[in-house]
């Protein structure tokens, strides 16, 4: 066979490929709506806006407020809903997530950026030894927003220590 062939063969393959891809399409296929606030080509190539309202500025990460983590818990063991990362917060402060603890235990507290602990309670899941969902309250008290860390853990019965950890970075609010 020579290439004159196989280059022959080639482009019916890519012809035939092309007409089955374009096969599904049809004049009422129209591309769809670019997304609210996205950039449109203009007609004179310059970008133009849809008209929306303005987004909110988000809220920069809280970066190094929490401590290194030695034994992150993965989601299916324990998982924070409430509240997001970063958010701001009050007190009482509500958490809830979904915690695997031994004997429904688990510990909650909340730290300061210098990691002097501001609050922290024993919180019950409703189950043991299951991924099942919990509440706890967190009272505190700051003057002004303060950055801090959320942490939910449990404590190893063999040693004592902090294992299965989330951390969450919070704003704690007067």
């Amino acid at each position: 066979m020579t290439w004159h062939h196989i280059a022959r063969m080639s482009i019916a393959a890519a012809a035939a490929l092309g007409a089955v891809l374009l096969g599904g399409c049809s004049e009422k296929d129209e591309p769809a709506p670019p997304a609210a606030g996205t950039a449109t080509a203009a007609p004179t190539g310059q970008a133009q806006s849809s008209p929306t309202a303005p987004a909110p500025s988000p809220t920069p990460a809280l970066t190094g407020v929490c401590p290194p983590n030695p034994d992150p818990a993965p989601a299916t063991v324990a998982v924070v809903t409430q509240p997001a990362p970063n958010a701001s917060v009050t007190s009482p402060l509500t958490v809830t997530g979904m915690v695997e603890a031994f004997e429904a235990t688990f510990q909650a507290q909340l730290l300061d950026a210098q990691q002097n602990q501001l609050a922290h309670v024993v919180g019950m899941s409703q189950a043991g030894q299951m991924l099942s969902p919990f509440s706890v309250q967190l009272t505190f008290s700051v003057s002004a927003p303060t950055p801090g860390c959320l942490r939910i853990y449990q404590q190893s019965a063999k040693d004592g220590s902090d294992t299965k950890i989330v951390h969450v970075p919070v704003v704690l609010m007067p």
